[in-house]
């Protein structure tokens, strides 16, 4: 290269340095980044640990949460809105599940973990009750098993409620009811032991409702005679509006009741009834008043079951009835009707005040210490009580009602806020991404394999020694050339071991990218042959256009990296919100282990697109835009390209230090760096890379290989020579050796001298576990390019003519490949039927891909689009 003109002596000298300082401070840098966990999982897993969270949370108190409507809203929405963390959302569900219900829990479940918050559903049958299933009921049971664990989170399983009712298809069907509810329940109890059953009705004013708003055309009371509890013959307000369709004390975990504040009931009506009852409570005359504030103790007078009956009807204190004498607790599902279209309407506020304060009442509560949830319908929609307005239900659409809500749950004492489990902070989420290396077994036997491939490779060294005397003309005859396909072949590997990696499906490629070359991953090859290529290409820049116009360039490349990975990951979610696409492969993320979480939260489920729904608010948050512009959010796979964006920026400077001859102070400042981020785990950009690839941690391989590039033809000047081969041979040799040793004195036990007792069973997790960059993957990292040169050198000619012609082309291309790969471990993760353990799958999986995005690259396929 043309930056270079020292003599040979002096390209020796400097070489040497520039060896030792990068062999030398690996091996004594020996600061790890982070904390080893304990143990090393594996790349896929499922746990058997049960949820650490638990409904008896609530086993005395009372908390609130909204039931959204999470078609244009959602859960971290709803807390920004009202400065409120609820401790449960709720959520409507069909039922029987298909695949869409089943998205739904899991969204309810994501959505609610990050906030610490339970989950309550309402399983809303889509079919007669008398066509749900057992089948029907463990497909239910295994879901929210399944959810429970990856979320850590519980359940409140609020089965057809309202089934009192003749406003659903449900209703007033209580023998197919009991059956439906207790199939449900056998189900649930036996397999989710993070899940209760609900029961809840809905409030009997105007029971058996034959003439009540919306009620279904064909659903009348008198059909049913089980209904007819009082034995005179007719279904009328004399029967029992509850016990018909109770299914029993060992199915039901908990009870609740639906009661809404429609408006003010009229009383006195003549055709309907008198004013007041014998016992002095007010009587339901069939019309509703909406859009007024509550009567006093209206809330109360509905808790005693006295609050607009009818004459002769049961008066039934539900909530002692079937909570305090059955040991159980009560939920109440409500709202309060504001009609922005009725002209006399009391104010929203003043409403709304109303009912809540007689819902958190602390002298109610101490009446009813069994009232334990209070679940809000936050909803905007026709109800026929108020002449089919859209009517507004909800409390944190308008910042007059959320500030009631704030106060009204801030003066009421003992209230249950959120969080009430484990909150994921989404540097779990982002740092559980990093992928862990496992063939197999105990750490020694991880520690059995790494040693096995250092060996392996010394073992080609050597080989690729003898070959250059017997075998000459398979060496690489393209030295002194620009551009070095050696690189380009190598990079072609790792990015189709990066592609094969994030696909996730089994196979004898799997298994070759994953453990071939030891504790080191794709990674730090992406990153360190990256810098190498722009510490070659840079120079060559500067040297024909000038540095400031060179930095342009390279700035311009920067950026347009990052307005590419802007657009993965807007075009990810987008695809997400497609429904016949699950995006959930890319947009979430399963623990193994491995993130700041530890073990204990393998199997939990992460999403990794914290606030993206916000984006689509007017305005949007400056948080969300913060976000996203920071790639605080994308797909897991991709997030290594918010650090090579950070990174080409830093190239003009470290080639400018480098032409000064300033190799040397580079060096140990980016070693400064690497130590002061170990020590003190500097966090330097919130961004999804941070987390997963530390930038003051991973510049270290960038850097050195800017160095590597820069000075390529004199570092491989003074490797050719004797003394050059000598070094190589005694580096690589050395670290084979040492490795070797302490392996042979831990399996045959030995006890050499000066290897200090349990040394061996300690190395990996202390140098090498491959979920931080630890000095032995560092040193890993070097004995790996210095082998891999070797070999390459000696052995070019078969091994070009054997693999050159798909891992060239996909070297030159690496960037476009990385790219691209994202939409394509998108479309795997949506084949049906698909076997992730399948070998043969895998291999057909893995072909298909690589020779698919090989052809893209001969053909360039958008490459006037993506960076390449």
């Amino acid at each position: 290269m043309t930056a270079i003109t020292a003599g040979p002596r002096q390209r020796w000298t400097a070489t040497l340095l520039l060896m030792v300082t990068l062999v030398a401070g690996i091996l004594t840098g020996a600061l790890p980044a982070q904390a080893a966990p304990g143990s090393v999982p594996a790349t896929t897993t499922t746990t058997d640990q049960q949820p650490v969270e638990d409904p008896g949370v609530f086993a005395e108190g009372l908390s609130f949460g909204p039931e959204l409507d999470w078609s244009t809203d959602n859960a971290r929405a709803y807390a920004d809105r009202t400065g409120i963390t609820p401790s449960f959302f709720s959520r409507p569900v069909a039922y029987p599940l298909d695949d869409e219900a089943e998205r739904s829990l899991e969204d309810l479940a994501r959505q609610g973990s990050s906030l610490g918050s339970l989950a309550v559903i309402t399983l809303e049958p889509t079919v007669s009750l008398d066509q749900l299933t057992e089948d029907d009921a463990r497909r239910l049971a295994g879901t929210l098993h399944r959810i429970s664990e990856e979320f850590r989170t519980a359940f409140f399983v609020r089965f057809a409620p309202e089934m009192n009712g003749t406003w659903f298809r449900w209703g007033q069907q209580p023998e197919d009811y009991i059956d439906a509810f207790r199939t449900v329940a056998v189900a649930v109890h036996a397999e989710v032991p993070t899940a209760e059953m609900v029961w809840s009705p809905s409030y009997a004013a105007g029971y058996p409702f034959t003439e009540a708003y919306g009620a279904l055309e064909g659903r009348t009371a008198g059909a049913v005679t089980t209904l007819d509890t009082n034995g005179n013959s007719l279904i009328d307000a004399g029967d029992d509006p509850y016990q018909p369709y109770y299914p029993g004390d060992d199915a039901v975990d908990w009870v609740g009741l639906s009661m809404y504040h429609f408006g003010s009931y009229e009383f006195g009506n003549s055709e309907q009834g008198t004013t007041t009852a014998e016992d002095g409570t007010r009587e339901y005359s069939g019309a509703i008043t909406t859009s007024v504030l509550p009567e006093p103790d209206k809330f109360a007078d509905q808790l005693a079951g006295t609050y607009g009956m009818a004459p002769g009807a049961p008066r039934i204190d539900f909530a002692r009835t079937y909570a305090a004498e059955k040991g159980k607790r009560f939920l109440v599902q409500t709202a309060a009707l504001f009609d922005p279209e009725d002209a006399d309407s009391a104010p929203e506020s003043d409403i709304k005040r109303a009912w809540l304060d007689q819902l958190f009442d602390p002298a109610l509560a101490a009446q009813y210490p069994e009232l334990g949830m209070v679940a809000w319908l936050e909803a905007s929609r026709p109800e026929p009580e108020a002449d089919g307005h859209v009517v507004d239900w909800g409390l944190s659409a308008d910042s007059a009602t959320a500030a009631v809500l704030r106060g009204t749950l801030d003066r009421t004492p003992g209230i249950i806020r959120g969080p009430v489990t484990d909150v994921v902070e989404q540097e779990d989420a982002n740092e559980s991404t990093n992928q862990v290396w496992q063939p197999g077994g105990t750490v020694s036997a991880v520690m059995g394999w790494l040693v096995l491939c250092v060996v392996g490779l010394f073992a080609l060294v050597l080989l690729a020694g003898v070959a250059k005397r017997v075998v000459p003309q398979w060496r690489y005859p393209h030295e002194r050339e620009p551009r070095d396909a050696r690189i380009d072949l190598l990079r072609g590997w790792i990015i189709t071991s990066v592609v094969v990696t994030h696909i996730e499906v089994a196979g004898p490629w799997s298994f070759i990218s994953r453990n071939l070359i030891g504790t080191i991953t794709g990674a730090e090859l992406f990153v360190l042959l990256s810098g190498v290529v722009l510490g070659m290409v840079h120079p060559i820049a500067v040297e024909r256009r000038g540095a400031l116009a060179a930095a342009k360039a390279t700035s311009r490349r920067a950026l347009k990296l990052y307005l590419t990975a802007l657009a993965v990951v807007i075009t990810v979610y987008l695809l997400s919100l497609v429904p016949f696409i699950d995006a959930s492969v890319l947009t979430t993320f399963t623990d193994r282990g491995t993130g700041g979480a530890g073990t204990e939260a393998a199997g939990r489920v992460y999403d990794l697109y914290p606030n993206v729904q916000r984006l689509f608010d007017y305005p949007p948050p400056g948080y969300a835009v913060r976000d996203l512009l920071l790639l605080s959010m994308g797909p897991w796979a991709f997030n290594i390209m918010g650090l090579y964006v950070v990174l080409t920026l830093t190239v003009p400077l470290l080639v400018l230090m480098l032409r000064k001859k300033l190799w040397w102070l580079l060096l140990a400042i980016s070693w400064a760096l690497y130590l002061l981020d170990a020590i003190f785990s500097l966090r330097v950009l919130n961004s999804q890379f941070q987390d997963v690839f530390p930038l003051l941690t991973w510049q270290v391989i960038f850097v050195h290989g800017v160095v590597l590039g820069f000075h390529r033809r004199a570092i491989i000047d003074a490797l050719s020579t004797r003394k050059g081969k000598i070094l190589v041979a005694a580096l690589t040799g050395s670290y084979a050796l040492v490795l070797g040793t302490l392996w042979l004195n831990h399996a045959l036990g030995v006890g050499l001298p000066f290897v200090p007792p349990g040394f061996y069973e300690t190395l990996y997790e202390s140098a090498y576990v491959r979920v931080s960059l630890q000095p032995g993957r560092l040193v890993n990292l070097a004995f790996f390019i210095l082998a891999a040169h070797v070999i390459l050198t000696s052995f070019w000619r078969p091994i070009s003519r054997l693999t050159g012609w798909l891992y060239v082309p996909l070297g030159r291309a690496s960037l476009y490949v990385f790219i691209v790969h994202v939409y394509f471990v998108l479309m795997v993760g949506n084949l049906p039927g698909l076997d992730r353990s399948s070998f043969w799958q895998g291999f057909v999986i893995h072909a298909v891909v690589t020779l698919v995005i090989w052809v893209m690259v001969r053909k360039k396929f958008l490459f006037s689009v993506i960076p390449n």
